[in-house]
């Protein structure tokens, strides 16, 4: 009991409940705005909204290339060169946005082949989208870095407050389309951007130093490896569906996968908190501490998972309406799909930063993503939108036995 009263009052969950404010806000409120789009564009137009998105965020995904995980790893580490590398960090992601740019423009040209159903317009906008959130990220990955915690959510809860009061706005008027919700989206995170660093964005100098960039490229390069197959994991899925089957498919496994999102933000206020700890730890045997500590969290989030199962029919009747029935199974099997995930946090932030093994995590990654795509290309033809939930489940599963045993090695050694 000492030891749970102990826990409670530790710095990793306070920083947890204020990072999670902001995540939460994110939360609740991006579920309002799917609950909107969903219900007002229909399932189908829904599917092809969910593709254009999901294609946002894997260019998004990829276009990070490490740089967040480095300014996490290296800021906290090399305090007397941080204004070196923000400045050469946030050249080298300009450069990435600009490249992300002329690439959602090759998209547009081949909209109905890459996502059948979308127009040259919607990729535009989410090209522009994507530099947005390239820029926001970063900037969250400084705060991160900093565990300036309270400036991390405050970013996140502009973005999303104002974004759901334009669509409010935007449905008012009938004005509501997959055009129109990018939109809005982009001048969210705009706003946000401007608020929460406007600052220190004119701080940053136009400098690029070489030795700076080579030594957060030699921890990046196996991050920005991991991220690719990463990205893919969690966005191809709608992809591969729309494309394979049908957007109304897409948007049935969108509204469940929406509704999961749920617990991915939670893991990602405590994957902002755990990640800086886990790089400030100089023996294994303070990392070992702290994962007895972080078990015990992990433990709370997979029980509520397993609740939310029991409640799925209610869930999302009440909030899709009886026109996504079909996502209640999709959402309950993809829930316990995603507990092996929810443990693997515990192992890979130490496997990165306690231990410097990025590479490990990357080829895992690797591993996972390839296996995850064969099975969807194998399955989504003959099961449909169930073929993602198996093959999410498998993956996550085998990551989770394969990242706790290197992490059990690599302890055992140390010690």
């Amino acid at each position: 009991m000492q030891f749970i009263l102990a826990l409670l009052k530790t710095r990793t969950l306070r920083d947890t409940f204020i990072s999670f404010i902001g995540l939460g806000a994110t939360a609740f409120i991006g579920f309002i705005y799917t609950v909107i789009l969903a219900r007002h564009l229909g399932p189908s137009v829904y599917g092809v909204y969910s593709a254009v998105t999901a294609l946002s965020a894997i260019i998004f995904g990829l276009g990070d290339l490490g740089i967040t995980s480095s300014l996490i790893n290296f800021l906290p580490k090399l305090p007397e060169k941080r204004q070196s590398i923000i400045n050469t960090s946030f050249i080298f992601q300009l450069s990435i946005c600009f490249l992300s740019l002329i690439l959602f423009f090759v998209f547009a040209i081949f909209h109905q082949l890459i996502i059948p159903g979308s127009t040259f317009g919607y990729l535009i906008l989410a090209g522009v989208i994507t530099v947005n959130y390239l820029i926001i990220g970063y900037i969250q990955g400084i705060f991160v870095a900093r565990k300036n915690f309270w400036s991390y959510s405050l970013s996140q809860i502009l973005d999303s407050g104002i974004k759901i009061v334009l669509v409010f706005i935007l449905l008012y008027f009938s004005r509501l389309d997959i055009g129109t919700a990018i939109s809005a989206n982009i001048v969210s995170t705009l706003i946000a951007i401007i608020i929460t660093f406007g600052a220190d964005l004119l701080k940053i100098k136009p400098v690029f130093e070489r030795a700076t960039f080579s030594l957060l490229f030699a921890f990046a390069k196996w991050i920005a490896v991991s991220k690719v197959f990463s990205v893919l994991i969690s966005r191809i899925d709608i992809i591969l569906l729309n494309l394979m089957v049908s957007s109304y498919s897409a948007g049935i496994y969108s509204a469940a996968s929406r509704i999961t999102l749920l617990f991915a933000l939670l893991l990602g206020s405590l994957n902002a908190v755990v990640n800086p700890r886990f790089s400030g730890f100089d023996t294994p045997q303070k990392a070992l501490i702290y994962i007895k500590k972080l078990f015990l969290f992990v433990c709370g989030i997979a029980l509520l998972m397993l609740i939310t199962i029991v409640l799925a029919g209610p869930i999302i009747k009440l909030v899709f309406g009886n026109s996504y029935a079909e996502a209640i199974p999709v959402f309950q099997y993809l829930t316990l799909a995603m507990i092996p995930f929810l443990f693997s946090l515990i192992t890979t932030p130490a496997i990165i930063y306690t231990f410097n093994r990025p590479d490990f995590y990357a080829k895992v990654t690797a591993l996972q993503v390839i296996l995850l795509v064969i099975i969807e290309l194998i399955f989504i033809p003959k099961i449909g939108y169930f073929a993602p939930v198996i093959a999410t489940g498998a993956t996550n599963l085998l990551v989770m036995i394969i990242s706790g045993n290197k992490l059990y090695q690599l302890l055992k050694v140390k010690q």
